[in-house]
């Protein structure tokens, strides 16, 4: 019986990869809200043309850097449209409005996707949600604002309702009087500070460290960001309008944010017209091992395709096409709960 799981494992490795993909080749994006009066099927087709639309600028603000996203923000729909596998509306109904609402998942084809951006010479970043601890801190007129009387500290998490599909989540750094003190003692250098010590007592090791200074007309940021052991610096310019105080400060918030989102795209870029190949072999635990490692595979977006290099009763070898840094290809084994050894360059990977 072991053997003939076997062989029906090496055909369906031996397949072409686009069959092997058909299932796991898109991008989904769910829950795109559209609303209109619909009469006739012309509008309803406008309709839901315009949720797709929606469905592909969400998809690149998550994806693309901003530079990118500028790019090619102002697409036609119908090159989107060449971009979907397929869409779904999952709700229609009348609203307070007396128009239609609209609720639309959108699957967007992933070898197109990545076809789309290689003409265009744009990378993609696969990005995954993170976490970071922020530590705003407002200057204005030479003083010093942490906690009580420090706008940003007070509404860094008001905008969140605008920001449900964001995948940085912010915690804010909690009040204490050490933190107090040691930021005081070296009030004369924040921007060299030493950021980790603050962060002693936190598990999360990810931070933003935030300088906003109020002068005249304008608000200087400074940005020092550490994601998984990355130090990054940014410096922004940002307008200030003094009849429009509390707008402005909120649209500082909305930029830093932005800012912190770039960076960690930034660090995660894919460049598809440049794969590259990756062998490793897996010892088997049991025979069922070889087939998970199929599945987990086969919805790796990573992953251009795989073919088996050698197969035995007591592992396999396999070879995968892959974008983007290596590193990445390790955190999304670490994720399926799959054991990475690697000696002397040889990855060896075990079931866990």
């Amino acid at each position: 019986m072991n053997k003939v799981i076997l062989i029906i494992c090496i055909i369906m490795l031996n397949i072409k990869t686009e069959t092997l993909f058909s299932a796991n080749i898109v991008y989904d994006v769910n829950n795109i809200k559209v609303e209109g009066k619909i009469t006739t099927d012309n509008d309803r087709a406008k309709l839901v043309e315009r949720g797709i639309y929606k469905a592909f600028i969400k998809f690149i603000n998550k994806t693309l850097l901003q530079e990118d996203i500028d790019r090619i923000k102002n697409i036609q729909i119908k090159e989107v449209k060449d971009l979907i596998f397929a869409y779904q509306i999952v709700e229609n109904k009348i609203n307070k409005e007396k128009k239609n609402e609209l609720i639309i998942n959108v699957k967007f084809q992933q070898n197109k996707i990545n076809q789309f951006l290689i003409k265009k010479g744009i990378p993609y970043s696969d990005v995954s949600d993170i976490s970071l601890t922020v530590f705003p801190i407002f200057i204005r007129e030479k003083e010093i604002y942490f906690y009580s009387d420090n706008f940003f500290y007070n509404n860094w998490q008001d905008t969140e309702s605008e920001e449900k599909n964001t995948f940085v989540k912010y915690n804010l750094a909690l009040e204490n009087i050490e933190d107090f003190e040691f930021i005081n003692l070296n009030k004369d250098n924040l921007e060299s500070i030493d950021v980790k010590k603050l962060l002693i007592s936190y598990e999360n090791k990810n931070y933003a460290f935030v300088i906003i200074s109020l002068s005249k007309n304008k608000l200087k940021v400074f940005i020092k960001t550490s994601i998984q052991n990355k130090e990054i610096i940014r410096n922004l310019n940002l307008k200030f309008d003094q009849l429009k105080k509390e707008e402005s400060f909120n649209n500082a918030i909305k930029d830093i944010k932005n800012e912190i989102k770039q960076i960690w795209k930034s660090q995660n870029l894919v460049d598809f017209s440049t794969p590259s190949f990756l062998d490793f072999s897996l010892e088997f635990n049991n025979i069922n091992d070889f087939l998970k490692m199929k599945n987990i595979l086969d919805k790796m977006e990573l992953i251009d395709n795989y073919s088996v290099l050698e197969l035995t009763k007591d592992y396999a070898k396999l070879r995968i096409k892959y974008n983007g840094r290596i590193i990445k290809i390790k955190e999304k084994f670490n994720q399926k709960n799959i054991l990475v050894d690697i000696v002397e360059n040889e990855w060896k990977l075990k079931m866990n």
